[in-house]
């Protein structure tokens, strides 16, 4: 018989618990010890150590017991809401990528079963320190958008009673370490754009359609699922009537003839598409698919205009860091701001104007664009010189 205090023997040689002097069944784990439950009950004690023992051993906070919405549920609830919204364009397919990926890396984190409303300030610091370590500023901004818009939603939708408090250190990095990691990237890898030379050998060396992408995102800033989701109604004449995919700004651009010639023939030489609702796009792959879309696992994204776009570059000995497709758009604002008139310039970009002169902007004049776009193609295709008209044979004799 034991005497009162005397610690228990281990009810089995595998058991994987201690009896600790306080009267509890105990687990040393990174150093710090854990208990479960009381010597009078081993069963219980084990139980509760397998439940938790995962989260335990990856230095994560163990979810809380009971019933509610858990990490999991909510961001499967999430991406299928979003999902919805790509079917119905009302979101790209690049940003629905974004959103899954950044899903899993909050699951990894805080554990699929861990209760929503179970998380605190002192977690979403942690994530963000650990979600930091091998990403940019702009990156570590994204998620932290990305992880508030997550639980945001979870109250909105009533998956959980109250609104989380994130704490005053889970914030995105201030514009002012934004604009120095820029200007330190800038200076290491060069701008994030294009130069007319570079732009004139891709086109050159390009076949269709790939060709009238890169004419039409210079021509008019258009970015990889703008041309991925062009409908043929969007060719108006001279002119490009569409709206931006991901802000759903209308846009109004005028085209170059060298875009226009080369969109044509494009068209003409379209393969069938696949699928019936992508009969009407102006670009459809080889195979009859668009050319920027979710891949077979619903989960992956597929951009085939990235991937031509990048073959091209290394053919020509023009790739360098952060230089992409995406980085035609950037030249397009570069340029074309030179025109002086920013706001037809954004009107082309398809840029989101919050001020009130857009509340009472009505519409922007022909003419403003035509300059805009003129002006890059001026750029892009610089006239040739006049060619100097020979001397007058009679020029400088004296008159007798």
């Amino acid at each position: 018989m034991k005497r009162r205090g005397q610690k228990p023997d281990k009810p089995r040689s595998d058991f994987p618990l201690f009896p600790h002097p306080n009267g509890q069944w105990c687990k040393k784990i990174l150093g710090k010890q854990h208990f479960f439950a009381v010597w009078g009950k081993p069963e219980e004690a084990e139980s509760e150590y397998l439940r938790v023992r995962e989260y335990l051993q990856a230095g994560r906070k163990p979810p809380t017991p009971g019933n509610g919405c858990r990490i999991g549920e909510l961001c499967n609830r999430f991406l299928t809401t979003k999902r919805n919204m790509v079917d119905t364009q009302e979101l790209s397919i690049r940003t629905f990528h974004d959103y899954h990926a950044g899903c899993a890396e909050i699951v990894e984190h805080f554990g699929r079963e861990r209760l929503v409303d179970d998380c605190r300030s002192e977690d979403f610091e942690a994530f963000r320190v650990k979600a930091s370590k091998g990403r940019g500023l702009h990156a570590i901004g994204r998620m932290v958008t990305l992880t508030r818009m997550l639980f945001g939603f979870a109250y909105d939708n009533e998956l959980i009673d109250k609104p989380l408090r994130f704490g005053q250190q889970f914030a995105r990095p201030s514009k002012k370490s934004m604009r120095l990691q820029r200007a330190r990237t800038q200076e290491k890898h060069g701008l994030r754009m294009l130069q007319a030379d570079e732009i004139l050998k891709l086109i050159e060396a390009a076949s269709l359609p790939v060709k009238a992408m890169i004419l039409l995102a210079t021509n008019g800033g258009l970015g990889n699922s703008d041309l991925a989701n062009l409908p043929k109604s969007a060719i108006q004449g001279g002119w490009l009537q569409f709206p931006r995919v991901k802000t759903g700004i209308d846009r109004r651009i005028p085209l170059w003839p060298e875009t226009s010639q080369a969109l044509a023939a494009s068209m003409e030489k379209r393969p069938n598409a696949q699928a019936a609702e992508d009969a009407d796009l102006c670009f459809v792959t080889k195979y009859g698919r668009r050319w920027v879309r979710i891949g077979p696992s619903g989960t992956s994204n597929v951009d085939k205009i990235t991937d031509e776009f990048n073959k091209l570059l290394k053919d020509l000995n023009l790739k360098r860091e952060r230089l992409g497709f995406y980085a035609l758009r950037h030249t397009f604002e570069t340029i074309a701001g030179g025109c002086g008139d920013q706001v037809a310039v954004d009107a082309i970009m398809g840029h989101v104007d919050d001020g009130m002169a857009s509340l009472y902007r009505e519409r922007i004049d022909d003419d403003r664009l035509r300059k805009a776009v003129d002006h890059v193609h001026a750029w892009l295709f610089p006239p040739e010189p006049a060619r100097r008209k020979p001397k007058s044979a009679d020029k400088g004799k004296a008159t007798k």
